[in-house]
């Protein structure tokens, strides 16, 4: 490795002025820190969940008045509880326990026709009506 003159002169320079305490290793300096174990990743985070006394008492998740129910539903006869207004028809026949076939499931083939009401309609399209509703299977 060849240096150059003003090379070697900065380097010389550089290490006759630095103080002899920067070639100490950091092991033998004398340090006054102590340590824990204790990380306190959450400790910041105590408040984080707590209740806002400003915001008032806590509402009911979910739909404001609760869902419609439908008592006057049937799936060949059978009646049907807890049936939602504007639900699939094809999830009342299933929780009928009543086969339905699907195809397309968006009302485009006809494979799912039955008779709500004695009216033909597409099982995965229609939804239940909030009055009567019987369901038949073709």
């Amino acid at each position: 490795m060849n240096l150059s003159v003003r090379q070697a002169t900065i380097a010389a320079a550089l290490l006759l002025s630095t103080s002899v305490d920067a070639f100490v290793p950091a092991a033998t300096q004398k340090c006054h820190a102590t340590t824990t174990t204790s990380l306190n990743i959450f400790g910041g985070l105590k408040g984080a969940f707590a209740n806002d006394d400003s915001l008032g008492a806590a509402k009911n998740e979910g739909l404001t008045n609760g869902p419609r129910y439908n008592e006057n539903v049937t799936v060949n006869g059978k009646p049907v509880p807890k049936v939602v207004v504007d639900q699939k028809i094809s999830q009342v026949c299933a929780s009928a326990r009543v086969k339905v076939p699907y195809n397309c499931q968006n009302g485009e083939c006809g494979t799912c026709m039955v008779k709500i009401n004695g009216r033909k309609a597409k099982a995965c399209v229609s939804k239940v009506p909030s009055g009567k509703c019987a369901i038949e299977t073709l």
